[in-house]
């Protein structure tokens, strides 16, 4: 707990010494930020942290129509191809075996809280961007958002999907 009261205050000092420094206005500072935001929830939500069964991490039905639609898939095969899944997939440690998909469905849920974690800082920094001014620096943010965090966790629950649909044991077995 201690140890992410630290990281998280420290992100915090980064976001805010990135507006100091750079300022709140353009590209650079969302990608400062976003890259911040990122290396906090990595060590906030490490390998170790279990996620419960909650109810909103279920994907629903209507869920498997929406995301391809909105372009998931695709992003998801943009990822292969510039090489993303081949670094990731180390850190998922699921080779493929039934008995990885309890594991594989605890990352797709760190990630997934992760990413959402992202997106309403992002949202919030968006809010005091606007505040001041910047309509540029606030598009910028969102615009990274998207791409970074909010296609990333829908990608996530795309995946949590096909987990779902295998009957696990609790042993983690089929």
């Amino acid at each position: 707990m201690l140890a992410a009261l630290l990281t998280t205050a420290i992100a915090a000092g980064g976001v805010a010494a990135a507006w100091v420094f750079i300022g709140p206005t353009g590209f650079v500072f969302a990608l400062v930020t976003h890259f911040l935001l990122m290396a906090w929830v990595s060590s906030v939500v490490g390998h170790r942290v279990r996620i419960s069964d909650y109810g909103w991490l279920r994907v629903r039905f209507w869920e498997l129509r929406l995301y391809p639609a909105l372009g998931v898939r695709l992003f998801g095969k943009l990822l292969d191809v510039i090489g993303w899944n081949r670094i990731i997939s180390r850190e998922r440690g699921f080779n493929g075996a039934r008995q990885g998909l309890k594991e594989l469905d605890q990352h797709t849920r760190r990630s997934e809280i992760g990413h959402s974690s992202c997106l309403f800082v992002t949202a919030a920094l968006t809010l005091g961007v606007l505040a001041t001014g910047s309509w540029e620096g606030a598009v910028w943010l969102v615009a990274l958002g998207i791409l970074l965090h909010l296609y990333p966790a829908l990608l996530q629950r795309l995946l949590r999907a096909r987990i779902q649909a295998i009957p696990i044991s609790p042993s983690g077995g089929v």
